[in-house]
């Protein structure tokens, strides 16, 4: 995260060119922003300037300047009370979120690098020390139907409750920018027939819309863990890599659950991690 014009702003995706990052407004006077759209609007209202083609992206996005910002590093909290209690079951973890830029928090961000900690959660959640997260904020949804939303919630490792407290659990494991060359306007039906990094972002599943093979992307939780089977109803973009076609979920317009696949598929998929 980053303090940049009085504005906490969110670090986003993987490829930041240099002396840049590329980030979204998270605290804007002292109010949340919750929704990719609602940060996107703020930035081309007071800072259009930012807004850059990136080829290695793909798209627009902002390029926060990082001479005149604050780094806001996830390792260096020392977390206190649950937290720190939490932390302590996992390898490589750090703080996000209102903990990270303000010290304190009503749930609980955490940030890691490493995958290892997938079984940790699902070793968590098997014992009862974590449960299922079933509420949400309304200002939160955004790309899928509310109700797939609250569904997909739900069953997620990655997110629940410990001790009471919501926690988030997102797993960065980059790989090497791919350069786009075009984009393309889709509609359509996609099967997810693998499920190929459903825990770590950017999340990567394989799937087929239209009879053509696509690599499904996100760096957004909500499209976390799909096991395989499941179908998706799209109206969004496909960008055309080098070496794949990148349906990127985070560009969609609506991203509608038609059918979920089955969640013991998804643990069988991911058993290695």
């Amino acid at each position: 995260m980053l303090r940049h014009a009085g504005w906490v702003w969110a670090v986003k995706g993987c490829y930041h060119p240099e002396g840049y990052a590329v980030a979204l407004p998270r605290l804007v006077n002292g109010v949340k922003v919750k929704t990719l759209k609602e940060g996107m609007r703020l930035v081309r209202e007071r800072f259009p300037q930012y807004l850059r083609f990136v080829e290695e992206i793909g798209f627009e996005v902002p390029l926060v300047p990082l001479k005149e910002s604050e780094v806001l590093n996830p390792f260096e909290v020392k977390p206190r009370g649950v937290l720190r209690d939490f932390l302590t079951f996992f390898k490589d973890a750090g703080v996000t979120g209102s903990y990270l830029y303000a010290g304190n928090g009503t749930d609980m961000d955490v940030l890691s690098l490493s995958e290892e900690n997938v079984e940790t959660l699902r070793n968590l959640r098997r014992a009862g020390l974590t449960s299922p997260l079933f509420h949400y904020s309304k200002g939160e949804v955004e790309g899928l139907l509310e109700t797939d939303f609250a569904i997909l919630k739900a069953y997620r490792l990655t997110e629940g409750t410990y001790m009471g407290i919501p926690y988030t659990f997102k797993i960065v494991r980059c790989e090497d920018p791919s350069p786009a060359s075009g984009l393309t306007r889709v509609r359509g039906e996609v099967v997810i027939t693998q499920s190929v990094k459903p825990y770590s972002l950017p999340l990567k599943y394989l799937g087929r819309l239209d009879g053509e093979e696509v690599t499904v992307t996100s760096y957004r939780s909500r499209y976390s863990e799909l096991p395989p089977g499941t179908k998706l109803y799209v109206e969004g973009t496909v960008i055309r890599r080098r070496e794949f076609l990148d349906l990127d979920l985070d560009l969609a317009e609506e991203v509608r659950i038609l059918e979920l696949g089955s969640w013991s598929e998804l643990s069988l998929s991911s058993s290695q991690v």
